[in-house]
């Protein structure tokens, strides 16, 4: 049986574990979708990575970091999930689902009361996992140039 870890990343190693995650979350949509995403300020938050993030998450599959996602500011009351990504080795695990879950969690316990998200409407996995946590699609929230998904919900 499989030993799947959910865990908020704080140690160096960790965090290390996540920006190598996130990096290559990057690679995949960015060849995924034929479009470069340095319009999200990649350069910056990798430069400072991790201060944008209030949090970050990390899973592991028998001790392997394959799975990550970030709990970001976005405005009073308000968060973000992003760069929720599971290695291809990883996937069918349920991880995009448990590390969502609990940056919800994490993100209620910071007194937020709404999470905003966006996905590519292709990424029918993504899509089916924010839809089963009870996200519904809301208003473009920020300048992004692409034919992207908005997704938010209540806290």
């Amino acid at each position: 049986m499989s030993k799947i870890v959910i865990k908020r990343a704080e140690t160096p190693e960790d965090i290390a574990s996540v920006r190598s995650v996130f990096l290559e979350y990057l690679q995949f949509v960015e060849a995924y979708l034929g479009q470069d995403l340095s319009f999200q300020g990649t350069e910056k938050e990798f430069a400072d990575f991790p201060q944008t993030y209030d949090a970050l998450f990390l899973g592991t599959l028998n001790d392997v970091p394959v799975a990550a996602c970030g709990l970001k500011p976005f405005k009073s009351g308000i968060c973000e999930l992003k760069r929720l990504y599971c290695r291809p080795a990883a996937r069918g695990h349920g991880l995009g689902l448990k590390l969502s879950q609990a940056a919800l969690d994490e993100a209620k316990l910071l007194g937020y009361t709404q999470m905003y998200l966006d996905t590519d409407h292709g990424l029918k996995h993504a899509n089916a996992v924010y839809e089963h946590l009870g996200f519904c699609d809301i208003e473009k929230y920020y300048d992004n140039p692409m034919d992207s998904r908005f997704m938010g919900r209540k806290i």
